[in-house]
């Protein structure tokens, strides 16, 4: 049995709210409490009063909408705007004087129409940090299963929606594979921006309707893909040492990478996984990174669900997974933002093609 233990979906844990129960978006908005408006509003600039400067408002600025407060001079910036949320008063983001909100009541009634118990199910919603992005969860109908023989290693699929109010990004969907074993989220691809889908507003039901049934067909492809390709890593077989490699180089710079091999051509990877004081002295390695490298290959070995996978490219990149998803100290918003949008997932990315072209090669 391994040590270690499961964290959750990276939307559970208190983070969103549970809207299982909910069959259309308005409902889902309702029940996360995030039925608010959001605005448009002009900004101005706060300007302290300084020495041997004029501070005094002419009548021109006046009427031009300047105006000062307690040893601060408010002046209009053109073609400036802000978001905020009406019912709090809180600005959210900066934003283009093309910008246009989209509320959160309207932002996702183009998938009511997918919604269904053979379909998909909402899951959860619920906003990060006072409303400047807000997510909502699907889980598809859909639960492929990895060859791996006698044992089987079942993945369920979502989809995580996300609208944001501060001008990062649009309105996205995003495909998210999870590995039922220990929760891990895993990548749908090769490629990172085929995970992710740029959803279009429209206002017509047809187009609704059209657009709900587009992602969830993408959706039941992208899964199908997903299986070839995690098959497929099962099928590669490497060695401890490959493995270790494998994990140490996707943490490691070029330069280390080259230093490294130059200090100890044969016995470098071990002596960074003991964290050989003088191999970390010579090659420059942090030992916060060895650390990590050292974590991943422990999880490697005794991680949850690794046992029977173990000794294939499958269970290293899961390693990279299971380290992320249940070892890396990370909660709540942070965690979910480091696992879908952050550095969690980029390394997870490089990580599903690293492991990818080395099963090429073998």
């Amino acid at each position: 049995m391994s040590r270690y233990t499961v964290n959750g979906l990276p939307w559970s844990n208190g983070l969103g709210k549970d809207v299982k129960d909910c069959t259309t978006a308005k409902e889902v908005m309702k029940k996360a409490n995030l039925d608010w408006i959001v605005k448009k509003c002009e900004l101005v600039a706060q300007i302290p009063f300084t020495l041997g400067v004029n501070n005094i408002l002419t009548e021109n600025d006046k009427l031009n909408g300047d105006f000062a407060r307690e040893g601060f001079i408010y002046r209009n910036l053109p073609e400036a705007y802000a978001t905020y949320r009406t019912d709090k008063n809180i600005p959210l983001g900066l934003v283009k004087s093309k910008y246009e909100v989209v509320q959160n009541m309207d932002a996702f009634n183009f998938f009511d129409d997918a919604i269904g118990v053979d379909k998909c199910q909402w899951e959860s919603a619920g906003w990060f940090g006072y409303g400047h992005k807000i997510f909502v969860t699907a889980k598809v109908a859909i639960t492929i299963q990895v060859n791996t023989g006698e044992t089987k290693d079942p993945i369920e699929n979502y989809l995580v929606f996300s609208n944001s109010h501060d001008g990062t990004s649009s309105l996205t969907v995003m495909f998210t594979p999870v590995r039922v074993f220990c929760t891990n989220c895993l990548n749908a691809g090769l490629d990172k921006a085929q995970s992710y889908i740029r959803v279009r507003h429209t206002e017509s039901a047809k187009g609704k309707l059209e657009q709900g049934a587009e992602i969830l067909h993408v959706a039941f492809e992208k899964a199908k893909e997903a299986k070839q390709l995690y098959d497929a890593l099962y099928t590669i077989k490497m060695k401890d040492e490959e493995v270790l490699k494998y994990l140490a180089n996707l943490n490691l710079t070029e330069a280390e990478r080259l230093c490294l091999n130059e200090y100890d051509p044969h016995l470098g990877y071990k002596r960074l996984l003991n964290r050989d004081y003088m191999t970390l002295e010579k090659t420059g390695i942090s030992v916060r990174k060895a650390n990590m490298i050292q974590n991943m290959y422990e999880y490697y070995m005794d991680g949850i669900g690794q046992q029977h996978i173990a000794g294939t490219a499958w269970g290293a990149y899961n390693a990279v997974t299971g380290f992320y998803n249940n070892v890396a100290n990370l909660e709540g918003q942070k965690r979910m933002e480091s696992l879908l949008y952050g550095n969690a997932q980029n390394v997870m990315q490089k990580a599903i093609v690293n492991v990818y072209e080395l099963a090429k090669t073998a």
